[in-house]
């Protein structure tokens, strides 16, 4: 099993110092902003213009470079205040510019923080800030937000909306944000494995049930006392087949997506206990 993996908390000034040293860094020198602390599967980096060559666990993100992930794979970046989870398919940037962002170029990015104001995210179509926990997805030409807890709030054009936990919105190529709206409910009947534990070897192929009429559904598996997210995936309906390679303990939950691509709030978690004996 992957250890537990947590962002520090950043100290008071650390961001101004941050900012400062963005702005001041000679040319020939790039700040490490992120830390690479979760690799799985094809996870590659790039810097502007360069080819993209495969990432390494544990490795620095600099200001200027993008991470990418492949259909499969998992990756996590951990800032001194926050955490971002990329889902497969997903593209983020850190652009070379004064005041830092983060560009999510496409797929889903899970944004995680402390007690400190996340990271603005932007993309082609809306800006993103707020504490808490929040999911940003881009897709074709509309972003969608949905706040899991704290407050978000995103702008696009000159408009701004405010998302409380359990509220989403979509901000299509050129239009301002639609009204905040409340996301899907978590599935909660029919959950198998549930609170009791299912057993199963490494790599052996496992289905996951629940009951349930959405549009679509996103999953993800975490170690237990953990809230790393190891396998992300999107799935049209139940069951869902995972194979898990690691022992160790583990929770899964899903989370129900509405017909216009709203990610729901997560369901309570399953277990399953992976042991090769």
């Amino acid at each position: 099993m992957r250890p537990s993996c947590r962002a520090p908390r950043l100290a008071p000034g650390a961001l101004v110092v941050l900012l400062a040293a963005a702005a001041t860094a000679p040319a020939q020198e790039t700040l490490a902003l992120a830390r690479l602390s979760l690799v799985e599967r094809k996870v590659e980096l790039s810097k502007k213009g360069a080819t993209w060559h495969t990432a390494v666990e544990g490795g620095p993100l600099h200001i200027g470079e993008a991470v990418r992930t492949g259909p499969d794979a998992v990756a996590r970046l951990e800032l001194p205040w926050m955490a971002l989870t990329l889902g497969p398919g997903s593209t983020l940037r850190f652009p070379d510019a004064i005041l830092l962002s983060a560009s999510l170029e496409s797929g889903r990015a899970l944004v995680e923080t402390g007690g400190h104001e996340a990271l603005k995210i932007v993309t082609a179509e809306a800006e993103v800030r707020g504490q808490g926990r929040a999911v940003i997805r881009r897709q074709g030409q509309e972003t969608l937000v949905t706040c899991l807890a704290g407050r978000f709030f995103v702008q696009g054009g000159e408009s701004t909306v405010s998302l409380a936990a359990g509220r989403g919105t979509v901000v299509r190529s050129g239009r301002p944000p639609t009204a905040p709206e409340d996301v899907p409910a978590p599935p909660s009947v029919g959950l198998w494995p549930g609170k009791d534990p299912v057993y199963v070897v490494p790599g052996e192929p496992l289905d996951l049930r629940w009951n349930g009429d959405a549009a679509g559904y996103q999953l993800e598996l975490l170690p237990v006392g953990s809230d790393v997210v190891l396998v992300q995936r999107d799935v049209t309906a139940s069951p869902a087949r995972i194979e898990v390679p690691w022992e160790g303990a583990f929770r899964w939950r899903v989370s129900a997506r509405s017909a216009r691509g709203l990610e729901g709030l997560p369901s309570e978690d399953g277990l399953i206990a992976v042991d090769a004996k």
